[in-house]
């Protein structure tokens, strides 16, 4: 029995023994044939390794470079080729990679093998994934940067060949196929564990995240490409009216219309554009009798007559309400069908100069330089001789129509480097609502309202907003002369749900009393105060005007003259919540602000360069900055 037993255990340990050396053969197997190929190909896989390395550093340098928006067409091509050359090595390394057949279902659970060859593969699949959608991007790329070089964004009738948008419409749906591909990248990229591959591949990894982190916003603006092609005309002219808003003469949009433009576009080109005094299209607009609206009350109580003239048509702040009635009055006017409105501060214009450089401009035969520090001056200054006496047959509008025809010829012939960075620029104005945008077409309007750049009355509907609004109503250009200032106390309240508060809005006049008085004399302000959804008005300090279109903040009417100072003071309720919106009104001298909370001891201060969103969930009111998860 014992001995039996003593045999049936020796035969079970030689048995588990046996195993083991089993497995431990098989492992020194696969080993020996992982050295075999390394062997083998070791130097062919080295040769393509290292040449990859090199060419992930060199397309990592051109992207990233400074100024990559003035890549040639010869760059694009450059880095089409580099990203087939890259494609090529990839499939010669998995080539010589490849593992004899069946061989990699043995590496299942190995623990040292499998999660390094895996991260390889994975490694390589990303590298392929780049590859591929690289040749695309750069193809489209180099096509649509040589139709830009070669038609512009003017049309030229000597010169229908194709255009940049043409390349982008037309090879939209490989462009698409290839983001979807660099998506795919990106999530590839996430399952990669860095843990087992080499550093010299992590360190490439790491040129291929800046590279990806570089093209984010590229890639977030060409998944925008068909509303560019609504709004550029890609299959049909598309037409806009443009206003030139004068802050000097303060309105509810940003300034009283001086000048306006019809601009045409198609295929991203401009076909025809033409700037005329606001007079003209006002004078075409009052010869019919087809359309007619009546004016808004400070329009007729203070200012012309009960009928709307179109030079008065910007008057609501709700940009798209303006925007939907000047349409229809230039089209009521004699104008085609118009398919959006842009409206446009000084500041945006100086921004471009400061991009083109001075231009020149003859004014009654007197060579004038217009940079972006004396723009305003310049503007000015026609009016400005008359009013002291001299001759000018140049009006003041014309200037400006001088200024704006030279400045498209400057940006149209300039190089294309220029023409993106203004491109961007006004982006950076459309942020803060130095430009406004309306169109037609819904999904294009969806796209502008969600940007922010639409010029709602209330531009985050997730936000209560705070909104003053003011217009000069004397018809002087003495706006600038007037700074204004806001005042928000938040109270204690009695009521669970319920928040009281004090806001003080305040105007003062900063004129000289021997100033002209057209620029620095007696000041009459429409203020209308729109608080946030469902506040109720306790008390108010002057009582409101009778103006039935008032928010429910009021409306109020501030006669100011030279070196004097007016508030105007209302105690309201709201809903409790733990964030206000201060929205910004383009053309408003710079609004001073500040927030006084209940059981704290400072008061938030800020600057209304910029909507301000303040935090009241804390001890002590704060602004919410970018940084801190606000969306931009």
């Amino acid at each position: 029995m014992s001995e039996t037993h003593d045999r049936s255990s020796l035969s079970g340990f030689l048995n588990r023994l046996f195993g083991w050396k089993l497995i431990v053969l098989f492992v020194l197997v696969i080993l020996v044939l992982f050295s075999i190929i390394v062997v083998q190909r070791a130097r062919a896989v080295q040769s393509e390794y290292n040449a990859v390395v090199d060419q992930v550093a060199g397309i990592h340098d051109v992207v990233l470079q400074d100024d990559i928006y003035a890549l040639s067409a010869e760059d694009m091509a450059w880095l089409n080729s580099e990203f087939r050359l890259l494609e090529e090595r990839i499939d010669e390394i998995e080539r010589l990679s490849e593992l004899p057949a069946g061989a990699e279902n043995h590496l299942s659970g190995l623990p040292w093998i499998e999660p390094r060859y895996a991260a390889g593969v994975e490694t390589l699949q990303l590298g392929r994934m780049l590859a591929t959608a690289g040749q695309t991007v750069s193809e489209i790329g180099q096509d649509a940067v040589a139709a830009l070089d070669d038609t512009g964004i003017r049309y030229d009738p000597e010169n229908d060949a194709v255009t940049w948008l043409d390349v982008l419409h037309d090879r939209e749906d490989d462009l698409f196929a290839a983001l979807g591909t660099i998506d795919e990248a990106a999530e590839q990229r996430q399952r990669i564990d860095e843990e087992y591959l080499r550093q010299g591949i992590v360190d490439r990894l790491m040129q291929i995240d800046e590279v990806m982190d570089q093209f984010d916003e590229q890639l977030e603006l060409a998944e925008d490409f068909p509303l560019a092609y609504a709004t550029m005309g890609a299959e049909e002219p598309i037409r806009y009216l443009v206003l030139f808003q004068n802050p000097a003469e303060l309105r509810p949009t940003g300034g009283f219309v001086g000048t306006v433009a019809r601009v045409e576009l198609h295929r991203g080109q401009i076909t025809e554009y033409e700037f005329l005094d606001v007079y003209e299209v006002a004078e075409d607009y009052a010869d019919q009798d087809d359309h007619r609206v009546r004016a808004p009350w400070p329009i007729r109580e203070y200012i012309r007559s009960d009928h709307l003239q179109f030079q008065d048509a910007n008057w609501w702040p709700h940009f798209p309400e303006s925007a939907t009635l000047l349409m229809e009055m230039a089209e009521a006017a004699g104008w085609p069908e118009l398919d959006g409105v842009v409206s446009v501060q000084p500041e945006t214009v100086q921004d471009l100069i400061a991009v083109t450089g001075p231009i020149t401009v003859d004014v009654d035969g007197d060579m004038r330089e217009i940079t972006s520090e004396n723009l305003h001056d310049e503007a000015e200054r026609q009016r400005r001789i008359m009013r002291e006496g001299g001759d000018a047959e140049t009006l003041h509008k014309e200037v400006i129509e001088l200024i704006s025809e030279i400045l498209v010829d400057e940006l149209a012939d300039g190089d294309r480097y220029d023409l993106i960075e203004s491109v961007f620029l006004l982006f950076d104005r459309l942020d803060i609502r130095d430009m406004q945008v309306y169109h037609r077409d819904e999904d294009v309007q969806a796209f502008v309202e969600d940007r922010d750049w639409a010029g709602l009355a209330r531009p985050k509907q997730d936000t209560p907003t705070v909104s003053s609004i003011f217009a000069n109503i004397t018809g002087l250009k003495t706006s600038l002369a007037m700074q204004p200032a806001i005042n928000l106390q938040i109270l204690e309240s009695d009521t669970a749900g319920i928040l009281e508060g004090i806001l003080t809005v305040a105007l003062e006049h900063r004129g000289q009393e021997d100033g002209d008085p057209f620029y620095e004399g007696f000041q009459r302000w429409w203020v209308d105060l729109d608080l946030p959804e469902g506040s109720s008005v306790v008390q108010t300090r002057p009582d409101p005007s009778s103006d039935p279109d008032a928010s429910d903040g009021g409306a109020y009417i501030v006669n100011l003259p030279v070196g004097e100072r007016e508030e105007i003071v209302i105690r309201f309720s709201m809903p409790d919540t733990d964030r206000l919106l201060f929205r910004r009104q383009p053309g408003l001298t710079m609004m001073y602000g500040s927030v006084e909370q209940a059981g704290c001891d400072e008061a938030l201060e800020f600057t209304g360069e910029e909507d301000r969103v303040i935090l009241l969930d804390g001890e002590c009111p704060e602004i919410e900055w970018a940084d801190d998860g606000a969306e931009e």
